[in-house]
């Protein structure tokens, strides 16, 4: 079943599916402090009918196992997840609009805040500039039927309470009668927000449009249009849902990323996998650079990606080219480290080829050097360490569950 349709099925079904994995604190068994680090890892688990979605604390990734039974806190219908501020956000998606900000209390135990609601599903939900106060998020209309503005809005993370909102006529962002347009990533650099996307037939998903990059340049945190650009050397960045569409480096360069990847929901794809720069200080591509990795050694389309700082990405990359056969099918990763400067891209050794979680962002955690992040295969679910400085893999804890959604420490 692909991705696609696992996200709707998800819908129609995960407000059924409260099991007897539930997770309330039970009166008769106190809870007791916790001491060292605490992790808080989104969890699903995925039947013939539903999947259910827990977050769960832990305080060690590496060694036996972690189970949403008796532990977990159960969160209702399909969630994403975000971190900001020592706070881990569950955010609802497809008809669900409400955010859980899951923190630490006194007895360094897992404690919810509610009270966080967006308009329409939250698409992204990034912290502004890493220091821990201010959340900034998107909300694009499915469809038109949905309404026919983009919304951009801040959250102070110490009251959890929106901020600044504004609304952005689609229509000016992507004037277009054949397609709407799907958000793939953001970020915000000094007063500009900057934002990738890709045109896309809103009832099949369909992309007939694949010949350019798009990045919309707005205010912050005013969310003022300025302007779109766009390039050809590469298709649209990013790809349904997974977030992946831009990166900002320590130096203020934007490095947007494209893969017009059947096997991540394109129906066609007409330029090479690629990167782009936009320079530190500059609102345009920046025409010297240019990294095709489709053709680079180790290379092909950067699926998921995160950002681990001086100018790398921790990234899942296709093995062998997809085909159309393959569409949605999130098919042949292989982790692997991409030097953005030095238009490298270096195979993660000891971790295997795996197919991904599809139309969600990428649940990896930095940490002092490593990378913690999850592979399901041959039916069981692992945390897998990656040492950046030496690319290897350690395979770490079991995940009972059936896929990882997000990760974050929070103490």
């Amino acid at each position: 079943m692909n991705s696609l349709k696992q996200l709707l099925k998800t819908t129609l079904f995960a407000g059924l599916a409260i099991t007897a994995v539930s997770c309330s604190k039970n009166e008769n068994n106190p809870v007791l402090p916790v001491e060292g680090k605490v992790y808080a890892l989104g969890i699903g688990v995925t039947t013939s009918t539903a999947t259910t979605n827990y977050v769960v604390q832990a305080s060690d990734l590496m060694t036996g196992k972690i189970s949403v039974t008796g532990k977990g806190l159960l969160q209702d219908g399909y969630r994403d997840y975000a971190f900001g501020g020592s706070t881990f956000y569950t955010i609802g998606g497809l008809g669900v609009t409400d955010v859980n900000a899951i923190t630490v209390d006194a007895t360094n135990n897992l404690t919810t805040r509610t009270g966080l609601t967006f308009d329409i599903a939250n698409n992204e939900f990034i912290d502004v500039d890493g220091t821990g106060k201010t959340m900034v998020g998107v909300s694009i209309p499915v469809s038109p039927t949905e309404g026919l503005n983009a919304k951009f809005y801040t959250v102070d993370i110490a009251t959890n309470t929106i901020g600044n909102k504004a609304e952005v006529p689609m229509t000016t962002i992507y004037p277009s009668n054949q397609d709407w347009f799907f958000h793939s990533g953001m970020q915000v650099r000094g007063a500009q927000l900057f934002q990738t996307f890709y045109p896309a037939d809103y009832t099949t998903y369909d992309t007939k449009n694949t010949d350019a990059n798009y990045v919309a340049i707005y205010s912050y945190p005013g969310f003022k249009l300025e302007k779109v650009i766009t390039d050809t050397r590469t298709g649209p960045s990013g790809a349904f849902n997974t977030r992946s569409g831009i990166f900002k480096t320590e130096s203020g360069d934007l490095f947007t990323v494209s893969t017009s990847s059947f096997a991540n929901g394109y129906s066609q794809s007409t330029k090479p996998a690629g990167i782009l720069k936009i320079k530190a200080g500059t609102t345009e591509f920046d025409k010297d650079y240019y990294f095709n990795t489709d053709a680079a050694p180790n290379g092909g389309k950067i699926a998921h990606a995160i950002y681990i700082g001086n100018g790398k990405l921790f990234a899942a990359v296709t093995t062998v080219a997809p085909t159309l056969t393959d569409k949605w099918a999130d098919n042949n990763l292989r982790y692997a480290i991409v030097d953005l400067n030095a238009k490298t891209i270096t195979r993660v050794a000891n971790a295997p080829v795996y197919k991904g979680e599809g139309g969600r962002s990428f649940a990896a955690l930095l940490e002092d050097g490593k990378v913690y992040s999850a592979i399901s295969d041959k039916g069981v679910t692992h945390i897998y360490q990656t040492d950046i400085a030496t690319a290897t893999a350690t395979k770490g804890a079991e995940i009972e569950g059936t896929f990882l959604g997000g990760i974050a420490r929070l103490k």
